[in-house]
């Protein structure tokens, strides 16, 4: 969902680029406030200031059915679909996904397979948190935190202070805790 992309999820698409020819985020244009406030476009600002380069977001309808972005490559291009340990049952069963790692030197392409990795947990710590989706809603959007802290949270959090951005993610966020 990336409601927010944090530094963990950087932390890890820098590891992907490390295991992978190219890499690529896909991410859909649900936007159901309050769970899901921001938009793809959204998302997309936000992942851009911390360092992903815009041409590595792809928005998806499904995220793990990624036509759009593999709509760009033949056949024969294998893709890896990567989750973190929690959400990694998510595409068991079935004959379509495959584990990439006992498959590796036999992969075939994505209209055939697609592969499934579990990436390795990201430690990350922001204001004495262990940073997760959840700490980073309420580093948004909790009344714990006045303007002042949650302004150096936010910075130290993603690595950029930008107002607008700032702005925009923490009044949605804030609409978490009304």
């Amino acid at each position: 969902r990336f409601q927010p992309f944090g530094p963990h999820h950087l932390k890890t698409y820098q590891w992907l680029k490390t295991k992978v020819d190219e890499a690529y985020i896909t991410t859909s244009n649900i936007k159901k406030p309050p769970r899901h406030p921001m938009n793809f476009k959204e998302k997309v600002r936000h992942m851009v200031k911390m360092g992903v380069p815009s041409n590595r977001i792809v928005e998806e309808k499904t995220p793990y059915v990624a036509k759009n972005l593999l709509s760009k490559f033949g056949d024969d291009v294998a893709v890896v679909y990567i989750f973190g340990k929690k959400d990694a049952g998510r595409l068991t069963g079935g004959k379509y996904f495959q584990d990439y790692k006992s498959n590796k030197g036999n992969l075939k392409g994505h209209r055939e397979h697609g592969y499934i990795m579990v990436a390795p947990h990201q430690s990350v710590s922001v204001g004495g948190k262990e940073v997760s989706g959840t700490v980073m809603r309420q580093l948004l959007g909790s009344p714990e935190y006045d303007d002042t802290q949650r302004s150096k949270m936010f910075k130290k959090a993603f690595g950029y202070y930008d107002k607008g951005v700032y702005n925009m993610m923490t009044n949605k966020f804030k609409k978490l805790f009304e």
